[in-house]
């Protein structure tokens, strides 16, 4: 099994200016393409190589969970924003009262916790199998399905995620996230291939839900909007004529299949000849 970068499904600038496009392309466009290929590169030859990421993160240890970990995350982060404003699900607020007195103290027991987490790792909302739901802390490369939990929202709290924007002001890049949270996805995630079995609800009604074992990344990513399938147009060098494909993106230079010519890194470089983006263009 080859890992590959998941679709972004926005695009890099559309959560400015609370995550500027810099951020995007170091945050998602490098550093998660560098846990996909340690991971592919770790699990070759080993019993892991076909194993599914969830499985790995379950049982697997050292380098091997730590970036197998690290992807899932940083998948289950960026598929938590969106540029588009959301309203919380009334749902969602209502077990939010329920666990934590009301939204605004969720939030800013959440914020406390992304704080005070010492150096780097993750803060999550996650519920547990009888449905109640936690503020759990992870160092590093941390995840609450190790414990049992389903998570429902996390924050990175890396210095990667926010340095760029805020340097050392970690809390208000929690405070500007919070805009940026797709919070139907939140809620959707509490009923849609659940690990608990049950919850009760505000009038102390039982309601039952599905269950399963695993948490499937790939059905946490969105389609790709409209504007994103526009621009997969190709691409022609005015050099020397490679062109640029998005379908098949440029692996050998860690970018993977289904990045947009616009989408690449500013210092990309024609992988034939070696001329920078401004010498492309559209394929007629």
């Amino acid at each position: 099994m080859i890992y590959t970068l998941p679709p972004l499904p926005y695009a890099t600038d559309a959560l400015e200016p609370k995550m500027s496009q810099e951020t995007i392309e170091y945050h998602y466009g490098r550093h998660l393409q560098t846990y996909v290929d340690n991971l592919n590169r770790l699990i070759t030859g080993t019993p892991f190589e076909n194993v599914p990421l969830e499985t790995l993160i379950l049982t697997s240890s050292g380098p091997i969970f730590n970036n197998a970990a690290q992807v899932w995350n940083h998948t289950f982060f960026f598929n938590s924003l969106s540029p588009s404003h959301t309203e919380m699900p009334s749902y969602l607020k209502d077990l939010l009262i329920r666990d934590f007195g009301s939204v605004d103290l969720f939030k800013e027991k959440f914020k406390k916790a992304t704080i005070e987490i010492f150096g780097s790792g993750w803060a999550w909302l996650a519920q547990d199998k009888k449905g109640k739901l936690h503020i759990i802390q992870e160092s590093n490369a941390g995840n609450p399905i190790r414990a049992g939990y389903k998570p429902l929202l996390n924050m990175d709290v890396w210095e990667h995620a926010y340095y760029i924007d805020y340097r050392n002001r970690r809390a208000a890049f929690v405070d500007n996230c919070w805009d940026l949270i797709n919070w139907h996805k939140v809620a959707s995630r509490m009923t849609e291939d659940i690990t608990v079995a049950e919850y009760t609800d505000l009038e102390g009604n039982r309601v039952d839900v599905k269950e399963t074992v695993t948490v499937e990344i790939e059905e946490e990513q969105e389609e790709e909007p409209a504007e994103t399938k526009r621009n997969m147009e190709r691409y022609v060098c005015i050099i020397c004529g490679y062109i640029y494909d998005p379908e098949e993106g440029d692996p050998e230079n860690g970018i993977a299949p289904g990045t947009p010519f616009e989408d690449l890194p500013a210092d990309w470089t024609c992988p034939a000849c070696g001329v920078g983006k401004e010498h492309f263009e559209k394929e007629r």
